[in-house]
């Protein structure tokens, strides 16, 4: 890949309630120089690795307290003088981070006190994730006051979506005071997902029908239409939708005082099981890895057939919706862990697309190739591995130029 002219270094921060990632790119070469991946932050026993290029150069234990330390521990690598990556903090033209949900500030944009504040008004929607990334948004900007800093957050994706999609059937003031209406989420991976499929399949430009499914331990598909997502399954939180590996998905809410009062439970706790012990790893009784579930359904468990089940119930569920929505479909993606590596699980989703004309290619699904489908087929399938990193950097280089 050849190097821009006037390179613009870019790290790419993606951080979990106990993880951080970054990258190091060469923009708008879209060069990654390095990455590295901190996991269990928080512990004494904190796994920490890093790369050069396709090249691993660090992998060892060490405590972590907190991100701070991580963010800490990764610039230290990235200014090291034997990685030869940075010659100091100040050759860092730009940080983007993989942000979740700041109410009406979501979009791309530079992370500014406004933004930041409303980051922190919307702690709630994004508890595991908007903390955590406050930390490390706090930290760059003490460390690097003079360089940009910028958040993609998630919903940013599905902003075009039309109102009366976004809406519930809640009191207008709901909505119009407390910010209650569905925001959606995966928005760097369905950003990249839907582009790639239009790129790959040469599908006009103005004129293109996709359904992106994303899924893995979180899980959500999109209604992509002429550029643009007109729905997706994601809500005011990412707790509703498809099951996920331990979300409920979409419920009744008169469930949760019904069964606090079963329980002798609070509100508090009855979310947490929502959130923590429901989806597949709630049905199943097993796991909310899906490979552990396959291995369960092949020694005859109920309970495992039970979520898997029901996880291909609710995508095909969305699609449908979806194809009316589009009023038809010229492809459905997959990607994420589960939609990459599935493939007995992508042929059962497809197969309920057969009386449309979608024809699957067995051999071809089978070796998880980037087309699924045969080329007489009337629907393509897709599998693609996402890109969310890289989303990010785009974004990030958009914002700071102006671009």
């Amino acid at each position: 890949m050849k190097r821009s002219p006037n390179p613009i270094k870019i790290i790419v921060c993606n951080i979990g309630s106990s993880s951080f990632k970054f990258q190091l790119l060469d923009m708008p070469a879209e060069q990654q120089l390095a990455r590295g991946y901190t996991e269990r932050v928080g512990s004494d026993d904190a796994i920490i690795t890093y790369w050069v290029g396709d090249r691993q150069v660090l992998q060892t234990r060490a405590a972590v307290p907190s991100h701070r330390e991580a963010v800490e521990h990764a610039l230290n690598f990235l200014t090291d003088p034997k990685t030869g990556l940075l010659e100091n903090l100040d050759a860092i033209d730009g940080i983007g981070f993989k942000t979740i949900q700041a109410g009406d500030k979501n979009g791309s944009v530079l992370l500014d006190d406004a933004v930041l504040q409303a980051m922190e008004d919307y702690r709630d929607l994004a508890p595991a994730h908007n903390p955590p990334y406050l930390t490390a948004i706090y930290m760059f900007r003490e460390m690097l006051p003079k360089t940009p800093l910028v958040g993609v957050f998630e919903p940013g994706f599905h902003l075009d979506m039309p109102l009366y999609a976004r809406v519930y059937g809640t009191p207008y003031d709901w909505i119009e005071k407390y910010g209650v209406k569905k925001y959606g989420y995966h928005g760097a991976s369905h950003r990249f997902v839907t582009a790639e499929t239009v790129r790959v399949l040469g599908l006009p430009a103005d004129d293109h029908r996709v359904i992106t499914c994303h899924l893995g331990g979180s899980s959500s598909l999109c209604a992509y239409k002429n550029g643009k997502s007109i729905d997706t399954s994601m809500g005011f939180t990412p707790q509703s939708g498809v099951i996920q590996g331990t979300r409920i998905g979409d419920m009744d809410p008169f469930v949760l005082p019904y069964i606090m009062a079963k329980k002798g439970i609070t509100l508090e706790q009855a979310l947490a099981e929502c959130s923590k012990n429901a989806g597949l790893k709630g049905l199943s009784g097993i796991s909310a890895d899906m490979r552990e579930i396959k291995e369960a359904i092949a020694r005859g468990d109920e309970r495992a057939k039970l979520a898997r089940d029901k996880f291909i119930y609710d995508i095909k569920r969305y699609i449908g919706e979806y194809l009316v929505l589009l009023e038809g479909v010229d492809a459905v993606t997959l990607t994420g862990g589960i939609g990459e590596n599935n493939a007995d699980l992508r042929q059962e989703v497809l197969s309920a697309l057969k009386f449309l004309g979608l024809e699957l290619d067995d051999e071809a699904n089978a070796a998880h190739a980037q087309v699924i489908t045969t080329p007489g087929s009337k629907i393509r399938a897709l599998v693609l591995k996402t890109d969310e990193e890289i989303v990010v950097a785009r974004e990030t280089v958009r914002v700071m130029t102006g671009s």
